[in-house]
């Protein structure tokens, strides 16, 4: 019997709109009430998925910025991994292409070197928002991770740029086309994952997880059931061919495959 499931935000369990449709809270409600665990696993910022595990009226344990950080259900960090500091600092020292966007968090700001009325659309919480700022400048002492914003043939460009000069010390993956993200080289999903189970004294075969990006993978890959969207990324369907697909995010994906594993139990 799988105990715990683990979502994604964007693509997965958000809909088009960014939002937790009702028929996905009564699937999680329902599925805690039969007394399992459910977990979120984003590249998004704590501070926007704290937002989400309130809508869900559930503490939950939350994976945040791919890995980098794990919250406890009271809140409190289990795992804690940043971007080495020189890293950080190289990487906004450098000139890259300007219509580009270069994107940073720490635990409390998200700071970028311009603003784009895109991603604002896309934020969850009003109080937590991109600055613009002069990167060089900014304190990069507690980065947790580096994010891209811009066409993908550019940041193809970039991620080659990164790869090379970084060679074993970042996690570059796309979590979406027109995001490249840049981890410390240990940081991913999977791993977080790892420590939310350990914790729980669960395994991975009593997990589930649900993911639509290639920074989805490592977690897929460690889940003892993989759900793959019917939105999801084409290189994540190439990676894992055999993983089962699910409808789409705007027809609640997950919320059908987790009514469906409760009801083949009952």
């Amino acid at each position: 019997m799988y105990k715990i499931a683990i979502s994604d935000l964007d693509g997965t369990l958000l809909g088009p709109d960014h939002k937790v449709s009702t028929q996905t809270k009564e699937s999680i409600a329902r599925w805690l009430q039969d007394g399992r665990k459910f977990v979120i696993a984003t590249g998004r910022h704590y501070i926007e998925a704290k937002k989400i595990q309130e809508e869900l009226g559930e503490p939950i344990y939350l994976i945040t910025s791919n890995g980098a950080r794990v919250h406890n259900k009271a809140g409190n960090i289990i795992l804690k991994q940043n971007l080495p500091t020189d890293i950080a600092t190289a990487i906004c020292e450098q000139d890259f292409d300007p219509t580009v966007q270069i994107n940073l968090f720490t635990d409390h700001q998200w700071y970028a070197n311009f603003s784009l009325q895109e991603l604002v659309g896309m934020t969850i919480d009003s109080t937590f928002y991109c600055q613009a700022v002069d990167l060089k400048k900014i304190d990069k002492s507690n980065t947790i991770k580096i994010f891209f914003w811009g066409e993908r043939d550019k940041l193809d460009i970039i991620y080659q740029q990164l790869k090379q000069q970084f060679a074993g010390r970042v996690n570059l993956t796309f979590s979406l086309d027109k995001c490249l993200e840049v981890m410390e080289a240990t940081t991913n999903k999977g791993a977080a994952v790892d420590a939310v189970l350990k914790t729980m004294n669960l395994n991975t075969q009593q997990c589930i997880a649900f993911g639509d990006g290639m920074n989805d993978v490592e977690m897929l890959r460690s889940a003892g059931k993989a759900i793959l969207m019917a939105n999801a990324q084409k290189d994540l369907l190439k990676a894992l061919p055999d993983a089962e697909v699910t409808v789409s995010s705007k027809d609640h994906g997950v919320a059908v495959k987790l009514n469906a594993i409760l009801n083949s139990t009952e």
